[in-house]
């Protein structure tokens, strides 16, 4: 009798069972935008707490969920817009939403994270992101008044830089040149203005910046250290806007709307002109003999082709100009161009397909007497990819390729005047191939689990024409050790390298306002950055992997426990990092790197090794917000070398240039009446590594400094203090003409922070020297506008 009551319960619980697993479903989809500026928003929650139903936007503002039949009321919500609900009887069948959010003009997010749900920090998946909020960079204090992407990443924790108006930035003590930065998908190789003031980014024209420093996706690759997305915006479809500025160094414009009736054509145009001199007039000589200017410019064209369905193209052009007094011109441009088809093919299934441009030209002309001459290098990349979309319950499964050439000058010489030194030379033209594949998948088995793996497969082939030298075994690589010399034909391989690399991020939710999350990430990268200056400059050029210089490769291990407080208004976080890198590009002592045509036989190989902790602590509502970020990272690095006259600090571990191992900011927004908002910034750094003199020889009779340990000393730490007061014109949420005012102070207390230490022998003595870059406080004011 037991049994057959026990087989009755069974049967009856698993009829019950499959009926619901059987239930059909329904969709629900839409697109969120923006309710003053009509553009989509990306990252918005859509949640309904009773079903426990949820997801949220893509780039594209769209969003799709697959639910049981019943009644639904949705909640959108986004950091920095007023949360609304929406109904929908799902027990009929689809529904698809159009919905407006409006900005919340009393409670904008500080610059860390938005368009995203409140408790992302927790639940989301992906771990070691930062999304700025384009929409409050204004009220950071920066030098100069211009608001900079790029500066604000470095008040993040992870994110550092070498010095002081240093071009480029270091994520979790990596290279500069370890990070890759896409606008529109394309490449950008300089992110620079004015030798590294200033970033070629006009904030203005961008719509999210998203900085992924370890879990990078499946799709990316070909860097080291951390990947960093930037989109422009899209046209507005309602009407003509134009947006600008006035500050002391730049102007800008920029300009977007509809270019047909029917609004699916829209556009997006604007420019930044800067005049520097009008500030490099106010310094002493030689300093205010120095010219400069820069300009860059930014478009993009939408057309919808359909509901769900878009083509879009983007442009970019940067030009830099910097002359130093009867010597010397500096000049470099960047051209990008893109081209985007988007599709949702159903619900669940959407595709985008692409293709890119990427040109990065550096020149150099010297006009000192009987040395006038150009000096050129050029790089360029051109990608054609294909990325898939498919979103079945609880997975996200992400696939797709790309196929990508490289064209590289390495440099050129020539003379320009009749009376010149100078002899041409030209290095060889380098060319490579490069095809990936990748898949991943998002799965959420259960509400506190989430998993998110994949694997890129690469294959890299750098082509001839071209030569390769064979050296002696047993000797240091050098030209007196050179054996033969092999010429490759045009379209042979050189060299060809590939590999598999896996990506896999784990969340565990602990709690309804804690999470623990693991990520583990393989990377390699194919191009090297050859510099002998410790930031970027524009005579750096790059180079391609071949024979003798493999690829870079790195392993990052990284744990972080997120936490959130007084629902979700205090945001903290602690992560930590592990980093294996193995082929490193370091210079043997006394290196030629510009115009050798046997550079590989200066270049060493080196393995490094790198690891930190990350502590982040944000609120982000009420009228004060702010963020509070300490990091402490090490990195260092060792030559593998038999040979002792290539060996590095006797093949010892060293700490690498970018070395900074305390790190600390913390900014703050303080919102008061009538629209003005005060900003702060402090930051406390490490001094970075350098290379004093221990001692002197003397060579033919002449007293010689003697550096024989590198990065053994490090430059004083650095530390400042900046503020803004900016007053918002604006009287209630969604007002389309209005205008603010920025006012200023970077370096309030005048610290002469130490960019480099340098030495000199005056007579029998040796005098060090300190450069600084900003040795006073810099005030600046700029005025804003949109109509």
């Amino acid at each position: 009798m037991r049994s057959s009551v026990t087989r009755l319960v069974f049967a009856t619980v698993l009829l019950a069972a499959l009926s619901v697993s059987a239930q059909k479903r329904f969709t629900i989809s839409g697109e969120v935008i923006d309710g003053t500026t009509q553009k989509p928003l990306a990252n918005v929650s859509v949640y309904d707490t009773k079903q426990g139903a949820g997801t949220r936007t893509d780039s594209t503002g769209s969003f799709t969920m697959r639910v049981l039949p019943g009644p639904y009321t949705l909640t959108f919500s986004a950091v920095g817009y007023y949360t609304r609900t929406r109904y929908v009887d799902m027990r009929r069948g689809d529904a698809y939403l159009d919905v407006e959010l409006n900005p919340d003009i009393r409670q904008l997010a500080p610059v860390i994270v938005t368009g995203r749900a409140p408790d992302a920090n927790v639940t989301a998946a992906q771990m070691s992101v930062v999304r700025l909020d384009m929409k409050n960079l204004k009220n950071i204090p920066v030098v100069f008044g211009e608001v900079d992407v790029l500066k604000a990443l470095l008040l993040q924790p992870g994110v550092t830089s070498v010095g002081e108006g240093a071009a480029g930035f270091n994520v979790r003590s990596g290279a500069a040149d370890q990070n890759l930065v896409l606008l529109d998908g394309a490449p950008i190789f300089n992110t620079s203005h004015l030798l590294g003031l200033l970033s070629n980014l006009n904030a203005d024209a961008i719509q999210d910046v998203t900085l992924y420093k370890g879990g990078i996706p499946a799709a990316y690759g070909g860097r080291l250290s951390s990947l960093l997305l930037l989109n422009t915006k899209p046209g507005n479809d309602e009407r003509l806007s134009i947006a600008g500025g006035i500050g002391l160094i730049t102007s800008r414009l920029l300009a977007n709307g509809p270019l047909t009736r029917n609004k699916k054509l829209t556009f997006i145009a604007g420019g930044r002109l800067a005049y520097p001199n009008l500030m490099l007039g106010l310094f002493p000589d030689p300093t205010r003999r120095n010219r400069a200017s820069f300009y860059d410019l930014n478009g993009r064209l939408t057309y919808r082709l359909g509901e769900g369905s878009q083509l879009t193209a983007t442009g970019y052009h940067a030009f830099d100009s910097f002359k130093f007094p009867q010597d010397t011109v500096f000049g470099w441009q960047s051209t990008l161009a893109t081209l985007r088809w988007s599709q949702h093919v159903s619900p669940r299934l959407s595709m985008n397909a692409g293709a890119t441009h990427s040109n990065y030209r550096f020149f150099l002309d010297g006009l000192t007497a009987q040395n006038t001459y150009r000096y050129q290098s050029e790089i360029r990349q051109q990608d054609a990819r294909l990325d898939w979309l498919f979103t079945p319950d609880k997975h996200r499964i992400e696939w797709g390729g790309a196929l990508t050439s490289y064209r590289l000058k390495p440099g050129f010489i020539r003379p320009t005047g009749t009376d010149t030194n100078i002899n041409p030379q030209t290095l060889p033209t380098e060319q490579a191939t490069e095809w990936a594949g990748y898949v991943s998948d998002e799965w959420t088995p259960i509400r506190w689990l989430s998993v998110q793996a994949g694997v890129r497969y690469v294959r890299f082939s750098n082509r001839g024409p071209g030569v390769v030298y064979q050296y002696a075994e047993g000797l240091p690589r050098s030209r007196e050790s050179i054996t033969d010399t092999a010429q490759v034909g045009a379209g042979q391989p050189i060299a060809q390298y590939g590999g598999w690399e896996p990506r896999l991020t784990v969340r565990a939710t602990l709690a309804a306002n804690t999470s623990l999350k693991l990520s583990y990430n393989r990377t390699r990268q194919y191009l090297h950055l050859i510099s002998n200056t410790t930031s970027i400059s524009p005579v750096d050029f790059w180079k391609l992997a071949d024979p003798l210089v493999p690829p870079q490769l790195a392993d990052q291990w990284a744990a972080g426990l997120f936490r959130n407080f007084l629902d979700n208004t205090y945001e903290a976080s602690v992560e930590v990092y592990y980093k294996q890198l193995t082929d490193l590009v370091e210079y043997r002592n006394g290196a030629t790197l510009l115009l050798n045509p046997t550079l590989d036989a200066d270049l060493l190989r080196a393995e490094g090794r790198a690891y930190g902790v990350e502590v982040s602590v944000q609120k982000t509502r009420g009228l004060l917000t702010g963020l509070l970020a300490y990091t402490f990272a090490r990195t260092f690095a060792r030559v593998n070398t038999p040979f002792a006259v290539n060996q590095i600090n006797g093949g010892s571990w060293y700490p690498a240039t970018f070395d900074r191992p305390h790190n600390l900011t913390v900014s703050t927004q303080w919102k008061w009446k009538r629209g003005w908002t005060l900003g702060t910034n402090f930051v406390c750094t490490s001094g970075r590594p350098t290379t004093y003199p221990d001692g002197t020889y003397r060579l033919n009779g002449v007293v010689v400094l003697d550096y024989s340990q590198r990065n053994a000393d490090r430059i004083p730490d650095y530390h400042r203090l900046d503020v803004a007061f900016t007053k918002d014109g604006r009287r209630v949420p969604g007002q389309r003409r209005y205008s603010n005012w920025s006012l200023s102070l970077y370096n309030v207390y005048a610290r002469r922070n130490a960019y480099s230490i340098y030495f000199q022998r005056i007579n029998t003595t040796t005098r060090s020297y300190q450069l600084s870059v900003f040795g006073t406080i810099i005030p600046s004011i700029s005025w804003n506008f949109t109509y």
